[in-house]
C-alpha cells in the first residue's frame, strides 16, 4: 500500500507505517536474532492493527512517535491488505482508545470490490478495473450521513496491481506488453481525498462508476468500452481521455516463460509468473496511423495532455506533484 503512495504520503508531510499481520518469516530471515520469537497467530490481525494504533497515538515510551503531535490516523490495505482492512471493521467499532474516540480516523481499501459494512469513520474504497471486469465491484452507494460517509472511487486504466514500478516485471514475464499507468499517482488522490475529509472534514467530490454492460460479444469486456478499447465511465484522465494507448485487464503469463525473469519470478517459477500477469494490466500501443487521425501532431497532443491535466487538476482529481510523471509519458510518445 505504501508502494502505491509513498511519493504522495512523504512530500505532503505524513508518515507511513507498515503493519505486519501475516507471516514473519521473511523478517526472521532477514534478521533472526531479533524476529526469531515474532509469531502471529490465525484471527490475531485485529488485535495487532489496534494495538500498534493505539501505540502511535499514545505518550506511551514504546511509542517511535510519542514526540510528534499525531492529529490523525488512517488505515489503508490493498488486495490481500484490503482483507485484512475489512476483517478489521468490526473490531474498529468496539476496540477504542481510553477517550473511545476510534483508533484510525478512516480507512482506504484499495484493488477489492467487497461489499464493506458501514463504520462510524470516513471510508474510501478503489476498486480497480480488474474487479469491475471480474464483475466482483460493489454495488454500495456513496453516502455522507454520520455511520456512512463513503465513497468509491473508480480510474478507467488502473489495474489491480502496479506493473510499472513493481521490478518483478522487469524484464516482462507476461504475454502482453506490461501496463506502466501510474497507479500511484490515482491511488493519492484517493488517499488525499480521505486525508482532507478525516483531518479537515471537507466532504469530497462523488464520481461516476466505470461503465459495465456485461456483454463479452462485443468487445470482449464486462466494461463498457469506447472506440479506443479503453474502459467508459468511472474517474476520467489524460491516459483514457487523451489517449495513445489501450489498457485493459488480465494479462496472462507468457508461454513458455521467458529465461531471464527477475530473480522474485525465477525462484517461485511459473506458478508465480501466472500470478503477476493476471493481476497485471496489458497496454497496446496505437499505430502511427491512428495517432496521426486523433492528433495534428506532437505538439497537439502535449497540449492536450497538459489542458487534462489542469482540468483534473481543479476538479481534485489530479495531484501536482505527479504532473512532470504524466508529462513525461507524453513526451516519450513517438509520432
Amino acid at each position: 500500500m505504501f508502494h502505491f503512495t509513498h511519493a504522495y504520503t512523504m512530500t505532503a508531510g505524513h508518515i507511513g507505517l507498515d503493519i505486519l499481520t501475516s507471516t514473519s518469516v521473511p523478517f526472521a530471515e532477514f534478521n533472526p536474532e531479533r524476529y526469531k520469537r515474532l509469531q502471529v497467530g490465525q484471527g490475531q490481525a485485529p488485535e495487532i492493527l489496534a494495538q500498534v494504533g493505539a501505540l502511535m497515538k499514545s505518550k506511551q515510551p514504546g511509542n517511535p512517535l510519542a514526540a510528534l503531535p499525531v492529529r490523525n490516523m488512517v488505515l489503508a490495505g490493498t488486495s490481500a491488505s484490503a482483507a485484512a482492512l475489512i476483517n478489521y471493521l468490526p473490531a474498529h467499532m468496539v476496540l477504542r482508545l481510553s477517550d473511545m474516540k476510534p483508533i484510525y480516523d478512516g480507512f482506504l481499501p484499495t484493488s477489492t470490490g467487497a461489499t464493506i459494512r458501514q463504520i462510524d469513520v470516513p471510508m474510501i474504497q478503489v476498486p480497480t478495473m480488474t474487479e469491475v471486469m471480474s464483475g466482483t465491484a460493489t454495488a454500495r452507494q456513496d453516502g455522507d450521513m454520520p455511520g456512512d460517509q463513503f465513497r468509491v472511487y473508480e480510474f478507467p486504466g488502473m489495474a489491480h496491481i502496479d506493473s510499472r514500478d513493481a521490478v518483478a516485471y522487469y524484464p516482462n514475464p507476461c504475454k502482453l506488453p506490461i501496463s506502466r499507468f501510474p497507479l500511484a499517482a490515482y491511488m493519492s488522490v484517493a488517499l488525499n481525498h480521505l486525508v482532507q475529509w478525516v483531518d479537515k472534514g471537507t466532504v469530497p467530490p462523488k464520481a461516476d462508476r466505470i461503465l459495465v454492460d456485461r456483454n463479452v460479444t462485443n468487445d470482449g469486456s464486462l466494461m463498457a468500452l469506447d472506440e479506443h478499447g479503453n474502459a467508459r465511465g468511472g474517474i476520467r484522465n489524460a491516459y483514457v481521455d487523451v489517449p495513445v494507448k489501450k489498457y485493459g485487464v488480465r494479462n496472462e503469463g507468457a508461454v513458455p516463460p521467458i529465461q531471464n525473469a527477475h530473480p522474485f519470478v525465477a525462484v517461485r517459477g511459473e506458478a508465480a509468473q501466472n500470478q503477476l500477469c493476471g493481476l497485471a494490466g496489458f497496454e497496446m500501443a496505437f499505430s502511427q496511423a491512428e495517432l496521426k487521425k486523433l492528433y495534428k501532431d506532437k505538439k497537439d497532443y502535449v497540449r492536450r495532455v497538459e489542458k487534462n491535466l489542469d482540468e483534473a487538476t481543479k476538479q481534485g482529481w489530479f495531484l501536482p506533484m505527479y504532473r512532470s510523471v504524466v508529462l513525461a509519458d507524453a513526451a516519450a510518445v513517438t509520432f
